[in-house]
């Protein structure tokens, strides 16, 4: 843990600068859903195909899926934007565990 430290009063205080913005910091969030799973990221700017394989394991996405955006399908292609919602769903009559 950082020790603080006291300052003379004759010393000017540095202004505090933030650190630059990381791209996906940047880029604005997405509304990700995978069956009961709710999560808001900051994914925009990313393709459908590089979210997949980044929340596949912590989320435990099956490995089929097919991947909606604002409810239409879509390809791994597809660029997100701020204010998107990426659902990922089983195809129809799927049950269970991932094969």
């Amino acid at each position: 843990m950082e020790r603080m430290r006291h300052r003379n009063p004759d010393e000017k205080a540095s202004p505090r600068t933030a650190p630059p913005p990381t791209a996906a910091a940047a880029a604005g969030p997405i509304q990700v859903i995978w069956g009961a799973m709710t999560e808001h990221l900051e994914l925009a700017g990313m393709s459908v195909g590089d979210v997949f394989r980044m929340l596949q394991a912590p989320l435990n996405i099956a490995p089929t899926v097919a991947a909606l955006v604002n409810g239409d399908p879509v390809d791994g292609e597809h660029r997100l934007r701020p204010g998107d919602e990426l659902e990922f769903t089983r195809p129809a009559g799927e049950k269970g565990g991932a094969a």
